[in-house]
């Protein structure tokens, strides 16, 4: 049980269905903030448990295949690299949605 689950959560059928699912919610929150405003795609796309849920996979997946594919060697690097940038952009973003705030709001409220 315990290796059927490590081989589908690093599998590459999981990352190609990671990437697509993830495609179509962007694609959905963009043409749902275009027809009606920014928080609403918020509430329905971004802001959901579903694509946090997709982000959180998409790290679990980078992570594991940098250990199941031996990417810690000096000539895989290049293939390294591009992992980590993945792992750090998706953690980048949790820690943006989890502990920072919009500049915008504190910066309109100031009075010049």
């Amino acid at each position: 049980m315990n290796n059927k689950l490590v081989s589908i959560l690093f599998s590459t059928r999981l990352m190609a269905v990671l990437f697509l699912t993830f495609a179509i919610a962007m694609a959905t929150g963009t043409f749902i903030e275009s027809k009606y405003n920014t928080d609403t795609a918020r509430i329905w796309v971004y802001n959901t448990w579903w694509f946090e849920g997709i982000m959180l996979l998409f790290m679990i997946n980078f992570i594991g295949n940098i250990k199941r594919y031996n990417l810690l060697r000096k000539e895989k690097w290049a293939t390294l690299l591009l992992h980590l940038a993945f792992v750090f952009i998706i953690a980048g973003a949790f820690i943006t949605r989890y502990i920072s705030f919009e500049g915008g709001n504190a910066h309109s409220r100031r009075s010049y």
